[in-house]
């Protein structure tokens, strides 16, 4: 296939190429997406080829094309894959980010085409995440999953674990690898009145004990969470004899979940689909993660962190995540010990731990943004 005339600038410039809606970033998964994306446009020139219903909630420091069908599917259509070469050809990117597997077809294509260093960011293992969802077809992902990583210049890895285990599974080369974490923003403050009009709101008495749940719960990992919070926790905690609420956060769309609807515990608060967390996080004792499924880092516990809120988790949810650097502000107990985690949640709440500074300094996004284009600078010419 004959190569278009060169038109690159002189510097770096980025084509990222997102296949889902990450505007208004709301989620652990578009908040990864969106925050680093904004981060490296921080300082290098971007443009955002994403799913039309991208719709940003503020100014960008990066050009925003939501130009592509949304939905996976659309991943399978040849319409789909000129149009991403076409965007490439405008663009005349130096480096093409692929934001999760799914559009490699397309972009190894147009990588090859034009002559774009290609970057693959694995927020998960993406088979892995589908074969714990017992979803059929993920021996079918995990050979595309193996070959988009073996297409790419680099491939940008949530976690160490995640790594080891494609560096295996699909035969990579480790210096063609990078860890990028999950970073965090420095939160706002958040005003003594709007904790207290929020505790007025929901009506949590004084002295109580505040426990907040956050997540995405349509989807089974987070689902099942929450339903062993009105069978395990909350039980242990009406016998423990200690005042308490649970606040919970986060959407519900799907039919699919709509049992989770019919759960009631007068200590849980079902808070819904929040326009903004911090006030939440500020108001909590400690942020509960009872979650035992899924893949990759659980976003909500860096998220929690982030905000100066102690967490309590199963062992599961500490995947990818440095303890050094978290102090005593993250307990983790072994998967399935509800009775231990009803424990460590009331002593948590009661210590309050500081977050230490180590944490808040080491996943800025702006240092990880500047160590991830440092690499790209570096990828073979």
């Amino acid at each position: 296939m004959a190569r278009a005339p060169s038109r690159k600038p002189a510097g770096m410039k980025i084509l990222s190429l997102v296949w889902f809606k990450v505007l208004p970033a709301r989620f652990g998964g578009q908040k990864g997406t969106a925050l680093f994306t904004r981060a490296l446009a921080e300082q290098v020139p971007l443009v955002c080829l994403c799913a039309s219903d991208n719709e940003p909630d503020g100014p960008l420091p990066y050009r925003l094309r939501p130009e592509l069908p949304p939905g996976r599917r659309s991943v399978v259509r040849p319409p789909v894959w000129r149009h991403i070469a076409r965007v490439v050809q405008e663009e005349a990117p130096t480096h093409l980010l692929l934001e999760y597997p799914y559009h490699a077809y397309a972009a190894v294509r147009a990588a090859k085409r034009f002559g774009l260093k290609l970057v693959l960011h694995e927020h998960n293992i993406e088979y892995r995440r589908f074969r714990g969802l017992r979803h059929p077809a993920w021996r079918l992902l995990k050979a595309y999953e193996r070959w988009a990583c073996r297409q790419a210049d680099l491939v940008l890895f949530k976690t160490e674990a995640d790594r080891r285990h494609a560096l295996e599974t699909f035969g990579l080369t480790e210096t063609r690898t990078m860890i990028v974490p999950y970073g965090i923003d420095a939160p706002r403050a958040v005003a003594p009145e709007e904790v207290a009009a929020l505790r007025q709101r929901w009506n949590i008495p004084g002295g109580a004990r505040v426990f907040l749940f956050a997540a995405t719960l349509d989807y089974l990992p987070n689902a099942d969470a929450l339903r062993a919070l009105y069978r395990e926790v909350a039980p242990r905690l009406d016998a423990a004899g200690t005042p308490y609420r649970i606040i919970v956060c986060g959407r519900n769309r799907s039919a699919a979940f709509q049992d989770l609807e019919a759960l009631q515990h007068p200590a849980i608060i079902r808070a819904g689909e929040v326009p903004e967390l911090a006030p939440y996080y500020a108001a909590t004792d400690a942020f509960l993660n009872p979650v035992l499924g899924g893949g990759g880092v659980q976003t909500k516990v860096i998220d929690a962190l982030a905000h100066r809120c102690p967490v309590l988790s199963f062992a599961f949810g500490a995947q990818g995540i440095d303890r050094g650097l978290c102090g005593e502000a993250f307990l983790t107990v072994a998967d399935g010990n509800w009775a231990l985690f009803t424990g460590k949640a009331l002593e948590l709440a009661q210590k309050g731990p500081e977050i230490p500074k180590a944490f808040l300094t080491r996943l800025s996004w702006e240092g990880i943004a500047t160590r991830t284009l440092e690499a790209f600078r570096h990828l073979d010419p």
